[in-house]
């Protein structure tokens, strides 16, 4: 056993050098669950389009991915174990493939709300030992996981945050969004983006809100995060909420809508003003610079172990509401006047995405970087 160890180092060099001569390079993009195909999904496509690269996808779930990439491009976590790859990409660290010939990695951010200690990641088990480089969304992430001494100088690059790019630049058409989903034309429309948690705005008053919004006069679209609608009850408390939305949405079918889609970016488009309690989406709304309404769930920041500073920074650029009552009042009020709490709605998303609209460029040029033959670095391993 010993000498295996001792020789394993040397024969991984030896493959991933023959490797290297190969004219095309292979890229292995995981997405765990639906939603990863919105994070990853910007820096595969731009993947695709490179020279003399193969792109292929893998998952834990894979009948809940496999319907979202090609079908001959889906690979299985048994499938990928002992294939050779040149480059693996992940958005989740804790649900990595076992990749036993992989020779470079880079793990990317799947959100900025700090839920689950993501800002205070010493003694996380990341196992960013395994990875060249590891993506920031924003400097004051990178700057925290420098200071622990989870990544290295080398490993750590600020990139943004590619999922971003296409809603910063303008690039959805909200109008047509709106009549896909048939509402009714002339209200104002509000998404309603909860994070998922037993603890969760959607488990105090979900049901409520949507209906006090749609018995005002607003259209509302009712997107949940994807774990909201996982059968596992650590993430639902045994609640089918599909279920109960798709009843609602029906009784109302021109003023609420139910959308099950991995990407919430055209939804936050077509959007006047969200509703949301703490996620990422909600910080990812304030690029356009339109109203936001926190909906306080005074439970959420234990269970969710969300950082107290992304709270605070959240909700000084939004309204903060306690009861449906007031949250239609606060919407109202928020529909009449947009402009408030705008300045601060820049500033903060300014300091959470780091030059929105151009992090897919950046992405690619590490990964060029990585794919080149002649590069060197990088943390080749096993796992």
């Amino acid at each position: 056993m010993a000498l295996l160890r001792s020789v394993t180092p040397a024969l991984h060099k030896l493959d991933h050098a023959i490797g290297r001569l190969q004219p095309r390079r292979s890229v292995l993009v995981e997405l765990r669950t639906p939603v990863y195909s919105a994070v990853l999904g910007p820096i595969a496509d731009a993947v695709q389009r490179e020279p003399e690269v193969d792109v292929w996808y893998t998952s834990e779930y894979p009948e809940r991915v496999h319907p979202l990439v090609p079908a001959d491009r889906f690979l299985t976590h048994a499938q990928v174990e002992w294939r050779r790859f040149d480059l693996y990409l992940n958005a989740d660290p804790w649900a990595a493939a076992r990749l036993r010939r992989c020779a470079q990695r880079i793990s990317f951010f799947h959100g900025v709300a700090g839920k689950y200690d993501l800002d205070a990641p010493a003694g996380l088990p990341m196992g960013y030992e395994y990875y060249s480089r590891v993506a920031f969304i924003n400097h004051d992430r990178m700057q925290r996981y420098l200071a622990a001494g989870v990544v290295s100088s080398e490993q750590a690059v600020l990139v943004g945050y590619p999922k971003l790019d296409r809603l910063a630049t303008g690039g959805y058409d909200a109008p047509a969004t709106r009549a896909s989903l048939g509402l009714r034309e002339g209200r104002p429309t509000a998404l309603y983006a909860p994070t998922y948690s037993p603890a969760s705005s959607l488990h105090l008053a979900g049901e409520q809100i949507v209906r006090s919004l749609a018995d005002s006069g607003v259209n509302v679209i009712v997107k949940l995060h994807d774990r909201s609608l996982d059968p596992d009850p650590r993430y639902t408390a045994g609640v089918d909420w599909r279920l109960r939305f798709t009843a609602l949405a029906a009784a109302r079918p021109d003023a609420v809508a139910f959308v099950e889609s991995a990407d919430a970016s055209p939804l936050l488009a077509a959007a006047d003003v969200m509703v949301t309690d703490h996620s990422s989406v909600g910080f990812e709304y304030l690029v356009l610079d339109r109203p936001l309404v926190v909906y306080d769930a005074p439970e959420l920041a234990s269970a969710a172990r969300i950082n107290p500073e992304k709270i605070a920074l959240l909700r000084s650029a939004a309204s903060v509401v306690t009861t449906p009552a007031e949250l239609v009042e606060v919407t109202r009020a928020a529909l009449a006047t947009p402009a408030g709490h705008s300045a601060a709605r820049q500033r903060v998303a300014r300091e959470v995405f780091h030059d929105p609209g151009h992090a897919t460029d950046r992405a690619i040029a590490v990964i060029r970087g990585l794919l080149s033959p002649t590069t060197a670095s990088g943390r080749a391993a096993t796992r």
